[in-house]
């Protein structure tokens, strides 16, 4: 089955797009009149607002790329026919990945560092009024040289493994040979090797050490749950919406119910990380701590609360079959978690640099920029290619699966 891309689709992101260069040059209209145009360059809330929009895109290709990494080892036969799908939505790691090097890169010269503020010398300077004792014994680990080492390493390696993966996959489709199968299971390990060891360091680096006197022995397997979920709720609304338009035929209600559990599955297990952190600091009542949860309540309205609405609350929904094998509710809940996994990250950002909430045009139009090139990249990918990964062994097996239960 090949799919053709209508046109229309990669217009509207085309237009998005658009939307959202306008809005960034309203916004920055402000500052020419005011003739404070060099302040675009030094503004704090123009550089968070693309930095979280960047990782946010980047973690659903991430998380894709994970989860089908997680299929090959497993062998297992009823997801191979939302591989392609998988496939392309990890399309944007090489784009994402290095968009957010160059905000690192950008962070590092630039003089007011307005990301991550462990970077300027003078903390480091017992003779500066700002010297900061508790940073200058983490800098054999916060250090720029070190950092930027680190953050090449994760970078390409996830670029290089998005490439071998691709290529392996469409020659098992193309080659009739099950040496590609074989090749593509031992690379899928390597994969989950590599990112389940620099994911730690990539949560520590992107964002922990955005507030340095901060840290949590769980936010690793936090974060690395986070992805995974993006990338399997991100996977179901692209399953769903080529099924409604005609061009994804043999994604049934069994591959919808499979990939509903994996979204409950997962959301439980956001949700104790969630849990286990927060009750560690409230038992162990530690002060620096703490005031990581005090912002959150006092000065962003409970944001840390509120958004276990969308990331835990909504998904209990799926405890339901019903709900697991109804398209549309699927789809609903799959884009309500989306947006509760976007608030997320806002908010393990965004508090470190504000005093109360501050979502506006900055964070729009990065949304719509960044989003709409994810999408572009996406539907780009789609296009003119196969849905599905024939020659694969177990392809049968998951054009005819169904579940016995449903």
């Amino acid at each position: 089955m090949i799919y053709q891309l209508s046109k229309n689709y990669k217009k509207f992101f085309l237009s998005t797009i658009i939307f959202g260069i306008i809005l960034l040059l309203y916004k920055w209209s402000q500052f020419f009149f005011k003739k404070k145009l060099l302040y675009i360059f030094n503004d704090q809330k123009l550089w968070t607002s693309i930095y979280i929009s960047s990782i946010y895109f980047f973690s659903i290709s991430i998380g894709s790329l994970l989860f089908l990494s997680i299929q090959n080892i497993s062998k297992s036969g009823w997801s191979i026919i939302i591989h392609p799908i998988m496939n392309k939505i990890s399309s944007f790691i090489p784009y994402g990945s290095i968009l957010i090097l160059i905000i690192l890169l950008i962070n590092i010269i630039h003089p007011n560092k307005p990301i991550f503020h462990w970077m300027n010398d003078y903390l480091y300077n017992p003779k500066s009024i700002y010297y900061d004792k508790i940073l200058m014994k983490k800098k054999l680990y916060l250090n720029i040289p070190f950092f930027l080492i680190r953050n090449l390493f994760y970078v390409l390696g996830c670029i290089f493994f998005y490439f071998r993966i691709n290529k392996i996959s469409y020659f098992l489709n193309v080659s009739y040979s099950l040496k590609y199968y074989n090749k593509l299971y031992s690379n899928s390990i390597y994969f989950i090797i590599f990112f389940a060891f620099i994911s730690t360091f990539l949560s520590w680096d992107w964002i922990m050490s955005i507030t340095p006197h901060w840290f949590s022995t769980l936010f690793g397997w936090y974060f690395l749950s986070g992805i995974l979920i993006n990338g399997i709720v991100f996977i179901t609304i692209v399953s769903i919406f080529l099924k409604k338009i005609g061009v994804f035929h043999f994604f049934n209600k069994s591959h919808m119910n499979d990939l509903g559990t994996y979204i409950f599955s997962g959301s439980l297990l956001w949700s104790y990380f969630w849990f286990s952190q927060f009750l560690l600091y409230w038992y162990g009542n530690i002060p620096e701590e703490m005031l990581y949860f005090f912002k959150r309540e006092k000065l962003y309205y409970n944001i840390h609360f509120l958004m276990l609405i969308p990331n835990f609350i909504i998904p209990l929904l799926l405890i339901s079959r019903k709900n697991k094998c109804n398209s549309n509710r699927l789809l609903l809940i799959s884009i309500i978690i989306l947006i509760g996994h976007y608030i997320d990250l806002f908010n393990l950002i965004d508090p470190n640099f504000y005093n109360k909430i501050s979502f506006g045009l900055y964070e729009i139009s990065s949304l719509f920029i960044i989003g709409g090139s994810f999408f572009y990249i996406l539907l780009s990918n789609l296009k003119n290619q196969t849905l599905y990964l024939t020659e694969h062994p177990f392809f049968k097996e998951s054009k005819e699966y169904k579940n016995h239960n449903l």
